[in-house]
């Protein structure tokens, strides 16, 4: 998957995630892109090279001042979205990523995932600030905060989505169904779901 098609296809999940768990948005996609190459290395739907059961391949690891492989056992998802959903999960239960959550400054967030020991990386945190801001990934942590906490659910949003569906059928004018279309995928957008 190229970089733009995995931020548009991910970016929902993860700022719903955010509203959730208060883990920027920002930083779980960069994580995610990092992590997979931008989806393209996702063996089991793991975007985030959590490690686990499940099946067995190999990773790099930062030893001793020394890059060497090593096999071990990741964790499988039935999908990438709940691969997001169980990255907030791990983040939320174990003590040590306590700086990450609500964090609200992506380089100090990406720091604190570093100084945890996510990875054993020792420029960690710089390529997660780096994949945020080329893709100026922190967009979306505004988009959330801006949001005032009113989060849209899934289920509201389909409901609109189906009267916006029925005028786009009956609509003759193309500005109008284009504009139909536009006002579904925002409310997608708005509800944590991927555009169609």
């Amino acid at each position: 998957m190229d970089p733009r098609s995995f931020i548009d296809f991910i970016a929902p999940y993860a700022m719903n995630s955010m509203r959730q768990s208060g883990i920027l948005a920002s930083v779980t996609i960069a994580q995610a892109a990092l992590e997979s190459g931008w989806g393209n290395f996702a063996a089991g739907n793991n975007l985030f090279g959590i490690k686990g059961e499940g099946q067995v391949r190999d990773t790099q690891e930062y030893i001793d001042g020394r890059w060497i492989t090593i096999k071990d056992g990741f964790r499988v998802y039935d999908s990438k979205e709940d691969s997001i959903r169980d990255h907030a999960q791990f983040l939320l239960r174990n003590a040590r990523y306590a700086a990450v959550i609500g964090e609200r400054d992506y380089r100090q967030a990406s720091t604190a995932l570093q100084q945890a020991g996510y990875a054993t990386d020792p420029l960690y945190a710089q390529k997660l600030i780096r994949i945020i801001e080329s893709w100026q990934l922190y967009q979306y942590d505004e988009l959330v905060w801006r949001g005032n906490g009113y989060v849209l659910s899934e289920q509201d949003a389909n409901r609109i989505i189906g009267f916006l569906s029925a005028a786009w059928h009956v609509a003759n004018d193309d500005k109008a169904r284009d504009e139909f279309h536009r006002l579904a995928n925002e409310l997608r957008k708005a509800s944590g779901q991927p555009e169609q």
